[in-house]
């Protein structure tokens, strides 16, 4: 039941003010790593594809860019940029020119644009979170749970960036909020509404089909039928028609476009390698030092120990199995249909040898959920007097570590980035036609410095002989944590006769020790 006026107007300028939070933190740094188009991977093969829409060209020709990505996105994100380009031009952010002279002359500008768009669903699914939440939990559950999305640290970063990660997880949301009801009771138009989300969830990125699941088990619950008819009730059929015909009508080259059909069978053979044994594994880094790899069970206790824990901060970690636990026993309608999706997501992801915490993205609003309603219910058990004390205590305790993790990241995305500098180093110090060696990329180039016009870019051996014989003018040398900008100190030593060192940019603050890298992943 709602309180009083007075309650009610407390409960809305809260939720007001956490919506507010998570976007500050979500538009904060936004224009991170740019102009550089490599900040976080796939981010410039996404944006340099949404050109072919802007040509009119609507069969995206995946071969040779990234399959595992549905054209429903790479239309939204068109549109969205050609918006956003217009809005950026008016502030004066941008240079005159359409869609097209945008990506061949300034895509950075578009890619920010695009970048926002992630951010807006950011924001929405906290909103959707909260809305839902409240509806069929209580408000208390709401507010600890949309705090908790708000400041958790991986749905922020991953909320800079173009991929459609978040926008997976705001149609996760929406989906769980419309099957609840339907768990109650089943009617067409319910079914229909889900099917909607669903199939939009999946039009932004194929594991959205893993709502499938808790749908059937909504429309079984609160199917009158009996017998067979229960187990397999029209309106699930009704449900998966719906959300099937939202993918293939967005996403068609999906379907009808052979090679890409066997580009994104590849996708899935590198992920889950058991389902296509022949398949290769996927070519990535080294796990992080003192985290499982893909032995037995060790995606489980990754995705555990590290995207959960540096997800939603190590207190949320210590409560999430103590509240999917609890959740089963509840008879709550949405908490059981979300317990139901974490745990399946849970097992599907950590099954992959792919082990990249950004997969887990659609799961991080529902385990805040999860565990925004089992502190909640804990409260429930005091007397109101004590109760609500110990419910914002235990909140503030909860988002401390990943409010102080996301503004860490924050700052750091809207400070310089040293391929900027090296950039901007070249520019003044360089002329047209001088020979520019870079060195350090290993396996690919996202740490390399864009180049100024009119340099050439060469790549030797990092030996004195063999720069003197490509004729190099000046060296970049990347050297960073992660296993993909990596340089031998004894080669750099060697060279100390012949070259000398003009300029450093470090990226690492000082006093900046501990810093945790994914060594499967690549985030610049």
């Amino acid at each position: 039941m709602r309180g009083s006026v007075g309650e009610q107007r407390w409960y809305s300028s809260a939720a007001f003010a956490i919506v507010v939070l998570g976007a500050l933190l979500r538009l904060w740094g936004l224009d991170g790593g740019l102009p550089h188009l490599m900040t976080r991977p796939d981010e410039e093969i996404i944006v340099l594809q949404t050109r072919l829409p802007a040509e009119g060209r609507f069969d995206l020709e995946w071969p040779g860019a990234h399959p595992g990505i549905p054209s429903a996105y790479i239309f939204l994100l068109w549109a969205f940029g050609e918006v956003g380009l217009r809005v950026l031009q008016l502030a004066g952010a941008a240079p005159p020119g359409d869609y097209l002279a945008a990506v061949q002359f300034f895509p950075d500008r578009l890619l920010l644009a695009e970048r926002f768009l992630s951010a807006l669903f950011g924001v929405a699914t906290i909103a959707a979170l909260m809305h839902g939440a409240r509806r069929e939990v209580g408000e208390r559950t709401a507010l600890v749970a949309g705090l908790l999305l708000a400041v958790a640290t991986f749905p922020v970063r991953d909320a800079h960036s173009a991929k459609p990660d978040i926008a997976l997880g705001f149609f996760v949301v929406l989906a769980l909020g419309l099957l609840a009801p339907l768990a109650r009771v089943v009617t067409r138009r319910g079914a229909v509404l889900a099917g909607l989300a669903i199939g939009f969830a999946m039009a932004m990125k194929p594991p959205g089909v893993l709502l499938m699941l808790p749908a059937w088990v909504a429309v079984i619950a609160g199917s009158e039928k009996a017998g067979w008819r229960r187990v397999f009730p029209s309106e699930i059929f009704l449900l998966g028609t719906v959300a099937t015909l939202v993918f293939v009508l967005t996403s068609p080259d999906f379907v009808f476009n052979t090679e890409t059909a066997e580009r994104i069978l590849s996708i899935v053979g590198l992920v889950f390698p058991q389902l296509l044994p022949g398949a290769e594994a996927p070519a990535a880094g080294p796990p992080m030092e003192g985290f499982p790899g893909r032995e037995a069970a060790g995606g489980f206790i990754y995705h555990y120990l590290f995207s959960i824990r540096y997800g939603l901060g190590p207190v949320a970690m210590v409560f999430v199995p103590l509240a999917v636990a609890w959740s089963l026993f509840s008879r709550n309608a949405l908490l059981l249909l979300t317990t139901l999706f974490c745990v399946v997501a849970f097992f599907v992801f950590g099954a992959s040898p792919a082990l990249l915490s950004r997969y887990m993205a659609p799961v991080f609003a529902p385990l805040a959920l999860l565990v925004g309603a089992f502190l909640a219910r804990l409260s429930e058990r005091l007397s109101r007097r004590v109760g609500l004390p110990v419910l914002a205590v235990a909140a503030i305790v909860l988002v401390a570590e990943p409010l102080r993790a996301s503004i860490a990241f924050d700052r750091l995305m809207a400070g310089p980035d040293t391929r900027n500098q090296a950039t901007a180093w070249l520019a003044e110090h360089s002329a047209p036609g001088d020979r520019v060696a870079l060195s350090g990329a290993v396996f690919w180039t996202w740490g390399d410095p864009q180049v100024p016009p009119g340099r050439r870019v060469i790549r030797p051996a990092l030996e004195p002989a063999g720069l003197r014989s490509a004729g190099a003018d000046f060296l970049v040398v990347q050297d960073h944590p992660l296993f993909s900008s990596a340089t031998d100190p004894e080669a750099l030593e060697a060279l100390a006769g012949e070259w000398a060192l003009v300029a450093e940019f470090d990226p690492f603050p000082t006093g900046s020790g501990g810093v945790i890298f994914e060594g499967q992943d690549a985030f610049y």
